[in-house]
């Protein structure tokens, strides 16, 4: 025993490790199976009460793929050839023509369409200079220009039908790049074709929208919570003094490090983190115009030694005075009057329990734990909510979130509903480093009817904030310090460059378009998935029955502990495929029914050389240790190559025979352990306890 202590160590470890990593899984099949019990308020209050349970199991079950839950395989094709039609400086029907040509060309082939069209050009005697440089240009660096626009015309399509995919509330999509032109969509659980096409190819709408000034927005929240719990009591009357809980300490004390990097919209009266500069433009007449703005983006400041003087994600709400202005946070907290629990602040402020406030940043934008957003998008959705919110209001949140010490907490904003600006006017954005600072900045192009606007908005809204807001989602609100003309600017600020790249490819969703078309399309119906559930369930239920029966009536009590050994190997597959959250599909299953095989054939090599041992009449100690070792060298062989063979279809392959691939190599290196140690470990227990073991 005390010899292979240390295998069975390991053996038990891996075993708890694998059903500690399949315990959510369990959990959410509970949770459905409850939820489907429940109707109307029911199921709301079973959400409501089990919210961040059931995200967190959903969150690290073992993934279900498309084909074994019902849903919708869509690819998308990125026009690259009218972006290079809009790209062109100059045109004619020569370039047209190669166009058309080239794009005839990519209905049939896989070739990439930029080498497709530089080799229709150069078959014409013609070059990139001709259409898109100017005199100064090399023809290589307009071949690096566009090269570079063409990826990110692709990351911009990603990044577009990311954002409406999080919005329309698919569970676990999976969105992929293939080649320079394609996106591979998977949605599971959706079976709506006319709403799917609606979704992923309706124009990119960037917007460019006012926040709600803090005062109104306040009041509208105090509307809210009255709405809710029916009580006309405002927040300023009551609360004087909150008690702070831990999560709301933990928000405080990483809003100072945290929000200033991921949450560029917050603000500070102390320090200025960004700028929105004027830069030169082609227009020289309005050169001495172009005046340098700050967009202050105040840090927002937390003071950690008095957490009470902020209303913070869960219980902190400041008191005396909600009336939030820009230059203003309100008066001192009266720590004269009674505390509320924080029991107490959760029944009689339920809302503003869940959005808290921190109003030394002077605005009136709220954090929001991760576990408590979809109650308040239900809240927000409510009939007698929607009933108390402005016409020309509505909430949005940030695409950008920040940790809390352990705690994701999301922004969320009160934005006008009309927006001031579309992003049509932007005729170019781009992302770079300032060498004077040396940091990121981005810099805005607008055209002549766009700078025009801009200069009267900026101009109009000075000390107020301005959200660019792509389908619905805040990537960037900065405060407008002063009048901008000329409609170029520069924006600083981003936490880092890729930060910057993101905010131009949302900037450029308004300018020079890749039309994105839906050009294959497949729908699973989720009665087709429960069918593969059951059908690919069933097959692997049978198969071990069978395998586990053929075992124990061939080699007896050896063809037990390689049954044994199979549930081992089985549970060690699905938890390493937990624990990575990798996808489960039907070529996995069939993966999974190989490795079962070959767990048993491993077993088979072992079992048939200790026979051979015993039948030329050695001991069973030495017939059973020689039986490992001459099969070891067999066993290692046929494994490593199975699993090279694995990778390299994973590495190639498609997405169901990658599916396959991985269950196949997850399960040849559970197979390596199970067969060359647990078995051993058993057999060699049961011979120093002297026990007589039977290989049929």
């Amino acid at each position: 025993m005390k010899k292979n202590l240390t295998r069975i160590v390991i053996t038990v470890a891996l075993i708890l490790m694998s059903l500690y990593f399949l315990y959510p899984t369990y959990k959410d099949y509970t949770f459905v199976k409850q939820l489907k019990s429940l109707t109307g308020q029911d199921s709301t209050d079973f959400i409501d009460k089990n919210g961040a349970e059931i995200t967190n199991a959903r969150d690290n079950r073992l993934k279900l793929g498309l084909d074994l839950q019902g849903g919708m395989y869509v690819v998308l094709d990125v026009d690259i050839v009218k972006l290079l039609e809009d790209m062109a400086v100059r045109k004619d029907d020569q370039l047209l023509a190669v166009l058309a040509e080239v794009k005839e060309v990519t209905k049939t082939s896989d070739e990439l369409i930029f080498d497709t069209f530089k080799a229709k050009l150069a078959a014409k005697g013609l070059t990139l200079k001709n259409y898109y440089g100017e005199t100064r240009d090399t023809e290589s660096d307009i071949e690096t220009k566009l090269s570079a626009e063409i990826d990110k015309s692709l990351d911009r399509a990603v990044e577009i039908v990311r954002n409406r995919i999080d919005q329309y509330g698919v569970a676990e999509p999976q969105i992929q790049k293939i080649g320079n032109s394609r996106i591979v969509v998977e949605l599971p659980g959706v079976s709506n074709p006319q709403e799917v096409r609606k979704l992923l190819e309706g124009t990119a709408l960037l917007e460019f929208k006012l926040i709600y000034d803090p005062q109104s927005t306040v009041k509208v929240m105090e509307a809210i919570n009255k709405a809710m719990v029916g009580d006309t009591t405002t927040v300023a009357d009551t609360l004087k003094t909150i008690p702070s809980s831990d999560t709301a300490k933990k928000v405080s004390e990483s809003l100072t490090d945290s929000t200033n990097k991921l949450n560029p919209t917050s603000a500070s009266t102390k320090g200025e983190t960004s700028k929105l500069t004027g830069s030169p433009g082609q227009d020289t007449n309005a050169k001495n115009d172009v005046k340098k703005v700050d967009v202050t983006k105040k840090q927002d400041t937390v003071k950690k030694k008095d957490t009470t003087k902020n209303v913070n994600t869960d219980t902190s709400v400041k008191t005396e005075d909600t009336s939030v202005t820009e230059t203003d946070t309100g008066a001192a907290t009266d720590t004269s009057q009674a505390q509320l629990s924080e029991e107490e602040f959760k029944a009689k402020f339920p809302f503003f329990a869940m959005v808290g406030l921190n109003q030394e940043s002077g605005t009136a934008d709220g954090y929001v734990k991760d576990s408590d957003r979809d109650k308040i998008e239900r809240i927000l959705n409510r009939e007698d909510v929607k009933a108390v919110i402005p016409s020309d209001m509505q909430f949005a949140w940030s695409n950008k979130t920040f940790d809390a010490q352990g705690e994701k907490i999301h922004v969320l904003y009160a934005i006008k509903k009309d927006p001031e600006l579309t992003g049509k006017v932007i005729v170019n954005a781009m992302a770079n480093i300032d060498p004077t600072s040396n940091t990121p900045i981005v810099t805005m192009e607008m055209d002549g009817e766009g700078s025009s606007d801009w200069a009267r908005i900026t101009g109009a809204n000075i000390n107020k904030r301005i959200a660019i807001v792509l389908d619905n989602v805040i990537y960037s609100a900065p405060v407008v310090r002063s009048k901008i003309t000329g409609g170029n600017s520069q924006i600083e600020g981003m936490a880092n460059v890729q930060e910057a790249k993101l905010l131009e490819i949302v900037l450029k969703a308004g300018a020079l378009p890749a039309p994105v078309k839906i050009i294959e399309e497949r729908s699973i119906g989720p009665s087709l998935g429960e069918d593969s559930i059951k059908a690919g369930v069933s097959s692997s239920i049978a198969a071990l029955i069978l395998v586990a029966l053929f075992m124990i009536f061939y080699y007896k009590f050896g063809g037990s502990v390689a049954d044994f050994a199979v549930i081992i190997n089985t549970l060690i597959i699905l938890g390493i495929m937990a624990s990575l959250k990798a996808t489960l599909t039907l070529p996995g299953i069939a993966g999974l029914i190989l490795s079962i095989g070959m767990s048993v054939d491993t077993n088979v090599l072992i079992f048939e050389r200790i026979r051979e041992e015993l039948d030329s009449g050695k001991p069973l100690r030495t017939s059973v240790d020689l039986g490992y070792k001459k099969a070891f060298s067999a066993i290692i062989d046929s494994h490593f190559t199975s699993i090279i063979t694995g990778i390299i279809l994973y590495q190639f392959g498609s997405g169901p025979i990658q599916g396959f691939a991985l269950t196949l190599i997850f399960g040849l290196v559970a197979n390596l352990f199970t067969a060359i140690v647990v078995t051993h470990v058993i057999f060699d227990i049961m011979i120093e306890k002297g026990k007589h073991i039977s290989f049929g």
